[in-house]
């Protein structure tokens, strides 16, 4: 596998895999040759396969050799990237990856639900976990939820979303000359990280915040969580006026590839912004975004000072 201490979001995006595409990818893994059972695990930090198999080396020969032929990834950037662990090592690490340890925020609690989701996927009757697999994700599962309960390791803990309101706190002076309550704020999607967002935008009493979704359900569902706080809603139609006239975008949609870019944030663009790109693959070409005139773009790898900062301040509790 890969992760965010292996390898870049310019890798990682490439090898990423939307959830409802993790038992599919997974089967045409364990249809290899010398592959008997497979399980995908893709989010927005990290990328594992893990497998069995009676030929560790040909084993991993063949995922890497099909990784490379479906991803568009050379050999030489993934052998540069990728980790590989095998027997105990490989079940310690799937251990320390559902217990949070292995994540870029110490102690997340997403990662546990994403190894549950995993271990559902690639054990329903379509899956490609045998018996090998199922006992050990499911013990992986078990072991997340007892360092939950048994560990102070979520006291104090932060998320990628509350790391990326972090960062726009610790930077929109700098970046806009403006505080947090001055701030109109455009969320990118209505999943669970935006909600996150919302739950850590709001006690910062921002001065607004919209929600652009592709349906409007979701948008309307995700504004009801939050009934004392006014917030708007707006379809993808209007993203670009929506991004155009807001400080802050933060984008969390489920994209496989940039939906802002140079191209589009040239015409759009009525004020100096921050654009927060919290997905993997990126939403946003952060390259190309910070070339336009007044905007700041940050991509998830970006966090990193912010979580340091923080881990630094719960060692210190």
């Amino acid at each position: 596998g890969l992760s965010h201490k292996t390898a870049t979001v310019e890798v990682r995006e490439k090898l990423a895999v939307q959830e409802h595409n993790w038992q599919s990818v997974g089967r045409a893994i364990a249809a290899l040759p010398s592959l008997k059972e497979a399980a995908v695990l893709s989010t927005c930090n990290r990328f594992e396969i893990y497998f069995v198999t009676n030929d560790v080396h040909a084993g991993i020969r063949e995922v890497t050799e099909y990784l490379s032929t479906t991803r568009g990834v050379s050999m030489k950037e993934l052998r540069s990237s990728l980790f590989m662990l095998s027997e105990d090592d490989a079940v310690w690490h799937a251990l320390r990856v559902a217990g949070g340890l292995d994540s870029l925020v110490i102690g997340e609690g997403q990662i546990l639900s994403q190894m549950k989701r995993c271990y559902e996927i690639a054990t329903e009757k379509q899956g490609a976990a045998g018996k090998v697999l199922t006992r050990m994700l499911n013990t992986a599962v078990s072991a997340g939820k007892r360092v939950r309960s048994e560990t102070g390791i979520a006291r104090g803990g932060v998320s990628i979303s509350s790391a990326a309101v972090e960062l726009v706190e610790k930077n929109c002076l700098q970046d806009l000359d403006l505080d947090m309550d001055q701030l109109d704020i455009c969320i990118l999607g209505a999943g669970k990280m935006a909600r996150l967002l919302v739950q850590h935008l709001l006690p910062r009493n921002v001065k607004s915040i919209t929600i652009v979704n592709r349906s409007q359900q979701g948008a309307d569902n995700l504004a009801s969580m939050f009934p004392d706080a006014n917030i708007k809603t707006a379809l993808m139609d209007s993203m670009l006026e929506m991004v155009g006239t807001s400080h802050v975008t933060f984008a969390c949609t489920g994209a496989m590839e940039p939906i802002l870019y140079q191209e589009n944030l040239e015409g759009a663009m009525q004020r100096g912004a921050m654009l927060v790109d919290i997905s993997v693959p990126r939403n946003i070409d952060d390259v190309g975004a910070n070339k336009v005139e007044g905007v700041k773009a940050y991509n998830v790898d970006d966090l990193k000072a912010v979580v340091a900062a923080n881990q630094a301040r719960r060692q210190r509790l």
